[in-house]
């Protein structure tokens, strides 16, 4: 649903990066550590590219505020598992 959220989607379109760009790079920029983690080579470049823009601090506060105190991702010992078994493909 965050992905989705009218908020991250129009901020998404006014630096023309897509809402998981924006996502990771409210992290970023608040300072948190952030490990991504994808199989699809689009979203791995994706997820490097986000260093080529700032949120402005109205952007920056706007997201805080959909902060529901929700964890949207939690590390099991079998996708850690899977996730050291991948491999990268050679494009990347």
């Amino acid at each position: 649903k965050l992905m989705q959220h009218p908020a991250i989607v129009e901020i998404a379109a006014a630096h023309g990066k897509t809402p998981g760009q924006i996502i990771l790079r409210w992290h970023t920029q608040c300072g948190n550590i952030v490990i991504p983690g994808s199989k699809n080579p689009e979203h791995i470049r994706d997820n490097f590219n986000i260093f080529d823009f700032s949120l402005t601090d109205e952007e920056l506060s706007e997201i805080q505020k959909l902060d529901k105190n929700t964890r949207y991702y939690t590390a099991t010992p079998e996708l850690i598992e899977a996730y050291s078994k991948m491999e990268l493909k050679e494009d990347l």
